[in-house]
C-alpha cells in the first residue's frame, strides 16, 4: 500500500515545475498540449528541471531507488522511513529519519510527511527515555538549487546529564559558524521554540536545525554554504560526548554490510515496543 501510495505521489514531481503541479492538480485546468509548450518554451528552466529529475534518479535515500542500501532500513511507514547511518554511527542508536520522494528539507514537505516525521520523533523520545537518555534531532539543508541532498534528519541519542548542556554548545557554535561579514544581518540564532520550523524559516532558505526533543530547538539560516561546515551538528555533539572531531583528514569510516545487519537487528529490537508503523494498515 505504502509503495503504491508513494508511485501516485511520485507524479506531482515528473512535471515541468511544482507551481505548475500546484496549480494544475485540482479543478479545471488547461490541457496537456497547451502546459508543453509551456514547459518546452522556458528554454533554461526545463533543462534545469531534467537536470534535478536526474539527481533524484542517482539518490540512494529515495527509496524507489533500486540501489538504496535496503539492509540499513528499520522501519517503513506511508511516506517516511527509519534507517541507520550510511558510516559509522557516532554513538549506539545513531538513526536517521528520511521521506520517502526526493525532498530537499522537512521544512518543505507535505503535512502528511511532516507527521510522519512527528510520529518517528515522539517514538525515538520515548525509547531512548528509557534508556536514559534524550534524543537530539539534527538537520542540514544546503545545495536547494541542486536539489542534490536528500531530506535527512539524524537523531543522536545523548545521556540526559549531558544533553542539559547542549543548547549552550549549539549556541556557542551557531554564533562561530560564519564570518562577521555576512552578506545578511539575520540573526545568527533563531529559537524555534515557539513558532517551530515551518514559521521560523522562509521556504528555499539553506539552513540548520537542532531540536531537544520535541519543543525545543535552535534554527540558522545559512548565508554562506561554501562556508559553513556541514558536520556542524555531528562536530557539537562530539564536542559534548568528547570524542574526536570530524574534518577533511578524519571521516567516520564504513563499516562492512554484515557489521551494519548486526546493528539493525541490534536497534530493531530495542525499537519493537516503540514501532508506532505498525499500527499502520
Amino acid at each position: 500500500m505504502h509503495l503504491a501510495k508513494s508511485i501516485m505521489h511520485n507524479k506531482l514531481y515528473k512535471t515541468a515545475n511544482q507551481a505548475a503541479d500546484d496549480e494544475y492538480e485540482y479543478g479545471e485546468a488547461p490541457s496537456k498540449k497547451s502546459r508543453k509548450r509551456e514547459s518546452s518554451s522556458s528554454g533554461p528552466d526545463n533543462n534545469r528541471v531534467k537536470r534535478i529529475l536526474t539527481q533524484q534518479e542517482r539518490c540512494l535515500f529515495c527509496f524507489e531507488n533500486p540501489k538504496r542500501p535496503k539492509h540499513l532500513v528499520v522501519s517503513i511507514a506511508n511516506f517516511t522511513y527509519l534507517m541507520l547511518p550510511q558510516h559509522q554511527p557516532l554513538v549506539p542508536g545513531h538513526c536517521c529519519i528520511l521521506p520517502m520522494q526526493h525532498e530537499a528539507s522537512s521544512r518543505s514537505v507535505d503535512d502528511n510527511v511532516w507527521d510522519e516525521i512527528r510520529n518517528f520523533k515522539k517514538c525515538l523520545i520515548m525509547m531512548f527515555a528509557k534508556q536514559g537518555k534524550d534524543a537530539v534531532f539534527l538537520e542540514t539543508v544546503i545545495g536547494l538549487a541542486q536539489q542534490r541532498r536528500h531530506c535527512l534528519i539524524e537523531c543522536v541519542p545523548i545521556p540526559k546529564e549531558i544533553a542539559k548542556e547542549g543548547p549552550l554548545y549549539f549556541k556557542k557554535a551557531i554564533d562561530e559558524s560564519e564570518s562577521e561579514w555576512n552578506q545578511h544581518n539575520a540573526k545568527k540564532l533563531i529559537d524555534t521554540s515557539v513558532k517551530g520550523l515551518r514559521n521560523s524559516i522562509p521556504k528555499n532558505f539553506p539552513y540548520f536545525h537542532v531540536e531537544f526533543g520535541l519543543d525545543k530547538g535552535f534554527a540558522h539560516v545559512i548565508d554562506d554554504e561554501q562556508q559553513f561546515n556541514s558536520n556542524l551538528g555531528l562536530n557539537v555533539i562530539r564536542g559534548m560526548l568528547e570524542l574526536p572531531e570530524e574534518d577533511m583528514y578524519r571521516r567516520r569510516r564504513q563499516e562492512s554490510v554484515e557489521s551494519q545487519k548486526k546493528a539493525v537487528v541490534s536497534f530493531a529490537r530495542e525499537w519493537e515496543h516503540f514501532d508506532w508503523t505498525k499500527q499502520l494498515d
